[in-house]
């Protein structure tokens, strides 16, 4: 993840001001759709702003199916930490010894907390390859999918007003992940 940080674009609000004078009234246009109400409309962004992902029904349970559930919903949390800076929900459902993940979140965490952000480049995946890990424990589940994680083009804005433009890429990313208990985790992410 590290420097292939992509994300949604945040809005940009326009405040627009015309026509305003203190000559008295002027002519109303008769095809305009404007009436006077006394009321100020506030002008909307155009994107809404970005809601946290919610774990789906299906990545609550312990099969392939699950997995692959929450895979899709871990790359969710991806974007959204990306567009937002809030990497909470992508730690709680990272694994301790995921280097991949700590490196992303640490990525994030630092460009936002020097008062910078990311537009651009949501993630989209697709799993190539799902196998189940066999170990001694069987009481352990845990998947290994190898899948293509492609990126819209990305500005990287610094706090000091500094930019870098990443390419719209694809690259190969393998992950595992392990039901524990009553969820799942990221445990390990090899980016290639």
């Amino acid at each position: 993840m590290g420097t292939t940080l992509r994300a949604a674009a945040a809005a940009l609000v326009l405040l627009l001001a015309a026509g305003c004078s203190d000559d008295g009234p002027s002519p109303r246009d008769p095809t305009s759709t404007w009436s006077p109400t006394g009321k100020m409309e506030t002008p909307t962004s155009a994107a809404p702003d970005p809601v946290e992902p919610e774990l789906p029904a299906a990545a609550a349970e312990a099969s392939e199916a699950g997995a692959r559930a929450f895979i899709g919903y871990y790359w969710e949390l991806v974007n959204y930490a990306q567009v937002t800076g809030d990497v909470k929900a992508l730690k709680a459902v990272s694994g301790p010894s995921c280097d991949g993940c700590k490196a992303g979140i640490r990525g994030v965490q630092d460009l936002y907390s020097d008062g910078g952000h990311i537009e651009g480049g949501n993630y989209s995946v697709h799993l190539d390859k799902v196998n189940q890990l066999k170990n001694k424990d069987s009481s352990q589940y845990a998947f290994e999918a190898k899948m293509s994680a492609s990126t819209d083009k990305q500005l990287v804005v610094s706090g000091d007003g500094s930019s870098t433009t990443n390419p719209a890429a694809t690259s190969e990313v393998v992950v595992a992940v392990a039901w524990l208990g009553s969820q799942w985790r990221l445990e390990a992410m090899q980016v290639s």
